[in-house]
């Protein structure tokens, strides 16, 4: 057997093996072990292979609207970077109101402004229209949100997965708890 034959063939076991030991240690057994394990340990592999501190990822699926996302960088870069554009978005993430309206248009898809006045209503009962349009320009503005039609809003197609991505990441952080 040719060495790059011999080297291909063990990357695939030690990939295996990685899978396998990334469900061992999430507590899952091998059958049902997390399969983004295996990528993390990729990652580490590959980091350690070019010498680099590590490296930052997140990837997701949302059915109905065929939403696949996968995205990684590189630790250095991401430490190194003018973190100023997230501000905004963080920002608008911040506010109860703001995340309503979001969930209202991440489980119902494109909505009204009737609809999402009712959707705000229901966690701030005396929320008047003008705020309505205060915590939509908010959103816009951070690209989260798009208006296609007049009065009718829905979520920017490349922003669905980051939102949730943040969300759950904070839920994590808010909760102590690796799962929500």
């Amino acid at each position: 057997m040719s060495d790059n034959r011999f080297d291909e063939l063990e990357r695939r076991i030690a990939r295996l093996e990685s899978r396998i030991d990334g469900g061992a240690a999430s507590g899952r057994t091998a059958r049902g072990a997390n399969p983004l394990m295996g990528v993390l340990h990729d990652w580490r592999r590959e980091a350690e292979e070019q010498s680099l501190p590590g490296t930052v990822g997140y990837a997701g699926y949302v059915a109905g609207r065929e939403l696949l996302w996968a995205r990684q960088v590189p630790l250095v870069e991401l430490l190194s970077a003018d973190w100023g554009p997230a501000a905004g978005i963080l920002e608008s993430l911040g506010s109860q109101p703001r995340l309503a309206l979001l969930g209202a248009l991440l489980r119902e898809g494109r909505r009204t402004n009737v609809d999402l006045q009712e959707a705000l209503g229901a966690n701030q009962p005396d929320t008047t229209t003008g705020q309505l349009y205060h915590h939509l320009r908010a959103l816009q503005g951070a690209r989260l949100i798009a208006q296609k039609r007049r009065g009718e809003y829905e979520l920017v197609p490349q922003a669905v997965i980051p939102i949730l991505t943040i969300l759950a990441a904070a839920m994590n952080v808010a909760t102590d708890s690796p799962m929500l």
